[in-house]
């Protein structure tokens, strides 16, 4: 309380006073009254006015078209990286990981912006963000809703998550009015060398081979996660929710559906989405994975927890030596096994893994 805390808000903001002296006039309370309310306001008002932070942004093409221009008709897709949006918690040793292997990723300067999305305010999380220097970084609050995450810390996430799309499509600078794909990572989302170069191969393949598909992913996408073969891709009938991707028409769907009344994490609110035709049910996937979950402990998973949860973490990479890759390299199994099966088999979903036959 005091001087101290009058003036935090005006060297959060960056000096917006105006906005903080319309605030505390309309609320007509001391400083530290309404603690809660005052963090959700210093939040918001840091969303909208913040700055840039990381590396300038690079100068796009002079012939290239912006962002919420619509595509030539019949145009080829032009390879370049999508955005990466990463919604994260408090989990610093592990978040510091998965900026040093993004980092690390061919081309990964090449990534027009990285948005990251706390939704719990840490220091240490913070000092993280600022020391990215390798793109442009958009640091947005989510402001938590303190009932999900002390019920239902599934809920909370899908709160989290969905307010992020609405941040990414509708308001965030760089990628408002965007009508290709953005990409989505996690604070446990360790990615291989050659990340950013499978996300434009994905990307490129979907739009010439499944332009139904409602999204791509660079987790194993196929039946056997043990496959050994890097260039093969697969149609997926699942929601895999580990290193997706997916374009405005996507969200469109997902904005028009039951998504927020579906009683669920968000990833089995797209399976039921998928399952009951509000959404394209198909995803694109290479057969050898190139992102690790490291989350070994979090909301949904502990290391002394169920057996099949940790066993879903439990798959391989294609490591550290990972070959340059070209869209022409790869292809996609239609085998016996491999071929797309819809979602909408029995027994229909009913979220947190409740089940009936049709």
């Amino acid at each position: 309380a005091g001087a101290g805390a009058r003036a935090l808000p005006r060297v959060w903001i960056m000096g917006q006073e105006r906005e903080w002296k319309a605030w505390y006039a309309r609320d007509g309370a001391p400083e530290c009254a309404h603690p809660a309310s005052s963090l959700i306001a210093l939040q918001e008002a840091w969303n909208r006015h913040s700055p840039l932070l990381g590396r300038a942004p690079r100068a796009p093409p002079a012939s290239a078209p912006s962002a919420s221009s619509p595509p030539a008709k019949d145009a080829a897709r032009v390879p370049a990286p999508p955005p990466v949006a990463a919604y994260v918690h408090r989990r610093p040793h592990y978040f510091r990981r998965v900026l040093a292997a993004l980092r690390a990723a061919r081309d990964s300067d090449k990534i027009p912006v990285l948005v990251v999305s706390m939704d719990h305010v840490s220091l240490e999380m913070i000092t993280l963000v600022e020391s990215i220097d390798f793109v442009p970084v958009r640091m947005l609050f989510h402001p938590p809703r303190a009932d999900l995450i002390a019920v239902e810390p599934v809920l909370a996430i899908k709160d989290h998550w969905w307010w992020l799309q609405e941040q990414l499509w509708d308001h965030v600078p760089e990628t408002r009015g965007r009508r290709e794909d953005i990409a989505l990572l996690e604070e446990d989302h360790v990615v291989t060398p050659d990340y950013v170069e499978l996300l434009e191969v994905l990307l490129q393949r979907r739009d010439l081979d499944c332009p139904h598909c409602w999204g791509v992913l660079v987790r194993w996408g196929c039946s056997n996660q043990d496959d050994t073969d890097a260039y093969k891709l697969c149609r997926s009938h699942s929601v895999i929710n580990t290193g997706i991707a997916f374009n405005r028409t996507t969200y469109n769907a997902i904005r028009r559906s039951d998504f927020h009344y579906f009683v669920d994490g968000w990833d089995w609110s797209l399976f039921h989405l998928a399952q009951t035709g509000q959404m394209p049910d198909m995803m694109l996937g290479p057969a050898v994975s190139r992102v690790s979950n490291i989350g070994v402990e979090g909301a949904t998973v502990t290391s002394t927890g169920a057996s099949f949860l940790m066993e879903q973490l439990d798959y391989g990479t294609v490591g550290e030596k990972a070959p340059r890759l070209l869209a022409s390299d790869f292809f996609i199994d239609f085998s016996e096994g491999m071929v797309y099966a819809p979602p909408a088999w029995e027994p229909l979903y009913l979220g947190l893994v409740r089940f009936v036959s049709r």
